[in-house]
């Protein structure tokens, strides 16, 4: 087996939750970590193991003994670092969004297939295990035919006017609910329904249009969504809804998906994340927990644990990052048929929030 030699850029919170989740493969080495500030070097030296420890990303990239690049930097710096990873010969496994415009993310994406590397978005929801089942489940036919799709993904965290840090409410970008936690549900709901979603009408909602900074007590107007609503319609014509928003009180992180078909319905709920719940007709409904000695043979082998023996976030994480490695060690990223999120999907999130932004900004459906 081959140890892939790996450089994780930006260890934030999304950075050290890659360096956890790439602890638990063996064929995975953690070569290098890149932080922010020079001064932070000394703590994350302390902290977590890796051969070099650096504030410099060039350096990482251009270590010739790198074979994976993780992207965990914020999004403005997506594009550059995953540019230069691509034209290094890096194989890649970046933080979304793919970009901060649909062109951009359709020029890395052409960079990376013309230069035969592996490329993964961190769309992680979908590799959870209840998820891999809900989807595989549909495939054969369980559900009957999908009639609609529907769900949510909500939390609190900018609810009341003092909610703010910029952070929290970066204005990068016009999108903010739609694009830090929309894509997530589009992309799960287009991933077990097996078709991309291909027309929208969205509402976007601004609750709070100036906001006051609690340390500074600046007035801070805000120009990105705090909730968006959508209505979609995928690609085999199946309609759905969905609500996206950082300001409801008590959600935590709160995703769910369900399929409504006329033979069965699934649901799945990020915050039980190792249950499957069905909704039945002709019998009563039921809760399905994970387990490898029952689940179809494309959820057991990411099944490590007795039902019952929770697995959460960082199992899905895990799982997803498994999959990509073990496309790298096959080859079978070149041939496309890989579970994980790649580019491509990365893509279809940059474009799904840009019809969003166009149907809020027309009043009308909206093709991606």
């Amino acid at each position: 087996m081959h140890r892939w030699n790996v450089a994780i850029i930006g260890m934030g919170f999304i950075g050290k939750l890659h360096y956890d989740a790439l602890r638990r493969l063996s064929n995975v080495h953690i070569r290098t970590i890149v932080v922010h500030k020079t001064e932070d070097i000394p703590l994350v030296k302390a902290a977590f193991d890796a051969d070099i420890v650096t504030d410099s990303w060039q350096e990482a990239i251009g270590d010739s003994q790198i074979d994976v690049i993780h992207n965990c930097t914020p999004n403005a710096l997506h594009d550059q670092i995953n540019a230069a990873a691509i034209a290094a010969g890096k194989h890649i496994y970046a933080e979304k969004p793919m970009s901060l415009t649909t062109g951009g993310a359709r020029e890395i994406l052409e960079m990376a297939k013309s230069a035969g590397i592996a490329h993964a978005i961190n769309y992680q929801y979908r590799m959870n295990a209840a998820v891999l089942e809900m989807r595989g489940r549909i495939r054969r036919g369980d559900a009957g035919r999908p009639l609609f799709v529907s769900g949510r993904y909500l939390q609190e965290s900018v609810a009341r006017k003092t909610d703010y840090t910029p952070r929290r409410i970066p204005e990068t970008s016009p999108a903010r609910a739609l694009l830090d936690i929309g894509v997530h549900w589009a992309d799960t709901a287009g991933f077990v329904l097996g078709a991309p979603i291909k027309k929208v009408y969205a509402k976007m909602y601004i609750h709070h249009p100036i906001r006051t900074d609690p340390v500074t007590g600046k007035q801070i107007h805000v120009h990105s969504d705090d909730t968006t609503s959508v209505m979609v319609e995928f690609a085999d014509g199946t309609p759905g809804c969905a609500l996206f928003s950082k300001c409801m009180l008590g959600h935590k992180n709160d995703l769910s998906v369900t399929v409504s078909g006329d033979g069965r319905e699934f649901t799945w709920n990020q915050e039980r994340c190792d249950l499957l719940q069905v909704g039945n007709r002709e019998s009563g409904n039921e809760t399905v927990y994970m387990d490898a000695r029952c689940a179809l043979p494309e959820t057991a082998r990411y099944l490590f644990i007795p039902a019952g023996h929770a697995p959460g976030w960082q199992d899905a994480q895990k799982n997803a990052l498994l999959a990509f490695y073990d496309s790298v060690e096959t080859g079978a990223y070149l041939k496309g048929n890989v579970p994980y999120a790649t580019f491509e999907d990365g893509v279809m999130g940059n474009r799904f929030v840009d019809a969003c932004l166009e149907s809020a900004r027309l009043d009308k459906w909206i093709e991606l």
